[in-house]
């Protein structure tokens, strides 16, 4: 199966702030990135294998203020564009029974078994 989880890992990291797989695992430090691999399915064949994946990432900002995830996802989203991952949808939510705010953001590509990005 055709992957890009440590690439995105990597890019994520260089954005100062900790990161988590899938949902954040403290809070005690804000702001806070979560992400997963929330799709993956073969889009091409060849040889009777997989040859391109469509890949989807999604990536969550928690914090205490809009702001900061405002200048967390611009960052992000500056890394991922460079890494040719496009971003399919970001939205602002807020949750009331903590507080915090919270961005929602999906990044898709078209890649193959080596790590080569297709839009």
């Amino acid at each position: 199966m055709i992957t890009l989880a440590n690439r995105v890992r990597t890019l994520l990291g260089s954005a100062g702030a900790p990161v988590w797989y899938f949902y954040p695992q403290s809070w005690i430090q804000l702001p806070v990135i979560s992400w997963r691999e929330s799709g993956n399915r073969e889009f091409a064949q060849a040889d009777g294998g997989e040859h391109l994946a469509e890949l989807e990432y999604t990536v969550d900002i928690w914090s205490d203020s809009p702001a900061k995830n405002a200048e967390l996802a611009a960052g992000i989203d500056a890394a991922m564009a460079s890494a040719r991952l496009r971003r399919d949808y970001s939205a602002d939510l807020f949750e009331p029974s903590t507080g915090y705010h919270h961005r929602s953001a999906r990044y898709r590509c078209v890649a193959d078994a080596a790590g080569n990005i297709y839009q």
